[in-house]
Formats: structure tokens, sequence, C-alpha cells
């Protein structure tokens, strides 16, 4: 049996910001909310419904000005581990994204990339 998940966007920030939830989600639905963040500020995540295995659990991409911050969440049995994208050309240099400030080592600049893997 194929695992559910649900997908969680939020596009913009303050008054404009928009934003919901598809409790299952289609493979377009994933793929249209990424390109509605493809530039602009905005988040999508993507959640296991039923959190009772091991294994991931969550994923979430964070978007502004065409610089990405992914991160996947993953349950080994023990502990709560994030993983998260690596890019060594950015590496030292720091990036805004949605909020929060990361060094470039985090930071997925390429949108093939990112439609390609996640």
């Amino acid at each position: 049996m194929m695992a559910a998940f649900s997908l969680s966007w939020v596009f913009g920030v303050g008054a404009k910001a928009k934003g919901g939830r598809n409790r299952f989600p289609s493979w377009d639905d994933v793929l249209s909310c990424l390109e509605l963040i493809r530039e602009g500020k905005g988040s999508v995540t993507l959640e296991l419904i039923s959190k009772t295995a091991v294994g991931p659990q969550s994923l979430q991409v964070q978007s502004e000005g065409g610089k990405y911050f992914v991160s996947l969440g993953e349950d080994d049995g023990v502990d709560y581990i994030v993983r998260s994208y690596r890019n060594l050309k950015l590496q030292g240099i720091p990036f805004e994204v949605f909020g929060d400030v990361w060094d470039g080592v985090l930071i997925c600049d390429e949108f093939s990339i990112l439609k390609k893997y996640i």
C-alpha cells in the first residue's frame, strides 16, 4: 500500500499571503505549488499522514527569489533527523529565504534540480 501524503503551501507574505492544504494531492498538485513559489516567496510541504512508520516523514521547500531551502524530516526509530540539500559552490555566502538566513551550502539555486529530485 502506498503511503498517503498531505500537501500544504503558502505563497507570498503578510496580507497578500495565500495558502492551503490538500490531504491527498496528486503529483501534478505538488508540481503546481512548486511552480507558484519558483521566483517568489513561499513554502511547500509534503507530510506523511500516518506518521507511525520509520523513514521519511516530511519534505519542505522554502523559496525566495529563485533560491530554495530544501529539508527532509526523517524518523530513524530513535531520533528525528533533518536532512538538507548541499550546494558547495555557494558555501559561505548567506542567503535569506522566507525569513531565515542560511549558509549558501544549504541553498538550491537551480529550479530544474529541485523539480528533478523532489
